[in-house]
């Protein structure tokens, strides 16, 4: 049951569990996210600085010449040289602006990681359904294959019967225009084939080929009441598009008391000392020669008054930005329940369907042999023959679209709860076996036909 640049050179089959493992080791938007998860770290690093003391310190020389041309007596002469350092040691001791800075860190460095983890679980889902749909259009194509083999089959038989005088020639243009409808079907599920391969292959960032296909033992049911509340708890609890929604909300709250703060007094210290040193034997004037040092303590208490009104204005910006974060939140929660009951929906209508095209399968093929015995025998025309075979070959295609589709849908569904991973499409996996030489099996699906 189950609830960058191409590599182009190499192309190998492989199984649903290790695309996704070289998806996930490969895909440049994974890479991208987790990268921006590293800089949001030191996002974190940066704002904690401020609390840490700082230390500065400078140091300087400077050499005095200077001549003072008199009109009596000599010229004066005054050469010195002064040296010396100063260290600073400053520590905040108290600003509430900043502790709100760093729990807005924080939870930004939180916001981060969902998106990363977010976009880990949309790789998976791009690639299983991107799998998946390949195998989809490869039943569609088997099966419209085998009816364009029949319509050539018929084609060839209708000609030579004509040439022999068995039927009329009219029956000819009939098989012919199934034919060529056929044909342009067929063309353009092999288009669409390709497509969806290079999809797969930038998604992957290697060339594959799908070899693996559900077993055709594969329960597909419905979802019972109890699992859908069951599922529906599991949404509010980690479906990454909430927990995102809730946590911008929570930003926005801290942005509200970091601005805020700007209202509230700050206090600073710091410990300075300065050295200098002046000698010159030769100076005759200021400075005169000695050491100097001084040390000074400073406490600074920073009060803010007025600035204009931009703090006031600001505050109040923020306060609309944590409505607008709350309607979206509310929104988030109201697309997320519309998606899971449309998922819930669509995979109990596929469940459902399933038995509906198993008993339409043998209906039709029942049918479709019934009249070809018939045709035969000259008691049923080739516009009945033609009309059984689409219809079954239809119903065919109709019972892969949704065995495929339900698969595609719950992995949907699992994104959408956060519970898509690797044990997810794990089990899912376990239910798939090699293709191997079903290539070349009846498209017909005929285990439906002994139950």
């Amino acid at each position: 049951m189950l609830g960058g640049i191409l590599s182009t050179a190499h192309t190998h089959a492989a199984d649903l569990l290790s695309v996704v493992d070289a998806a996930l080791a490969q895909n440049l938007s994974l890479s991208s996210a987790e990268t921006g998860l590293d800089a949001s770290q030191y996002e974190v690093d940066i704002n904690r600085a401020k609390f840490l003391p700082t230390l500065g310190a400078s140091a300087n020389t400077r050499w005095n010449e200077s001549k003072t041309r008199q009109e009596q007596g000599g010229d004066l002469a005054n050469d010195y040289n002064d040296h010396g350092f100063n260290i600073t040691l400053s520590q905040t001791l108290f600003d509430l602006g900043d502790w709100y800075s760093q729990r807005n860190a924080n939870i930004t460095l939180d916001i981060e990681t969902l998106r990363t983890a977010q976009t880990r679980q949309r790789i998976i889902l791009d690639t299983a359904t991107t799998y998946f749909e390949y195998l989809k259009n490869s039943a569609q194509i088997r099966a419209t294959q085998a009816e364009y083999d029949s319509s050539i089959s018929r084609l060839t038989l209708i000609n030579r019967n004509i040439e022999l005088g068995n039927v009329a020639g009219t029956e000819r243009y009939e098989v012919l225009a199934q034919k060529e409808q056929t044909a342009n079907t067929l063309r353009t599920l092999k288009k669409e084939q390709r497509v969806i391969l290079t999809e797969l292959e930038n998604i992957v960032q290697q060339a594959v080929v799908p070899d693996f296909d559900l077993q055709s033992s594969v329960q597909f049911s419905a979802i019972s009441d109890q699992r859908q509340r069951s599922l529906n708890d599991i949404l509010y609890q980690s479906g990454y598009d909430l927990l995102i929604a809730q946590q911008t909300v929570n930003q926005r709250r801290q942005t509200l008391k970091e601005t805020g703060s700007t209202f509230v007094p700050s206090l600073k210290g710091s410990i300075g000392y300065t050295y200098n040193d002046t000698n010159e034997s030769t100076a005759t004037v200021y400075p005169d020669n000695g050491i100097t040092e001084e040390a000074v303590y400073t406490l600074t208490l920073d009060i803010p008054i007025v600035d204009g009104g931009r703090d006031y204005y600001r505050y109040q910006q923020n306060k609309v930005s944590i409505t607008q974060s709350e309607i979206d939140l509310q929104n988030s929660k109201s697309r997320s329940q519309q998606q899971f009951d449309a998922f819930i929906y669509d995979i109990n209508d596929f469940s459902a369907s399933l038995q509906s095209l198993t008993v339409i399968i043998q209906a039709n093929y029942a049918s479709y042999i019934g009249i070809q015995k018939a045709h035969k025998l000259g008691t049923r025309t080739i516009t009945d023959l033609l009309s059984a075979e689409s219809k079954l070959f239809s119903s065919i295609r109709d019972y892969e679209n949704a065995r495929y589709d339900y698969i595609i849908t719950l992995v949907q569904l699992n994104e959408l709860i956060g519970n898509l991973n690797k044990n997810t499409i794990g089990k899912i996996a376990e239910q798939m076996s090699p293709i191997g030489d079903k290539r070349a099996d009846s498209p017909i699906p005929l285990h439906l036909l002994t139950q």
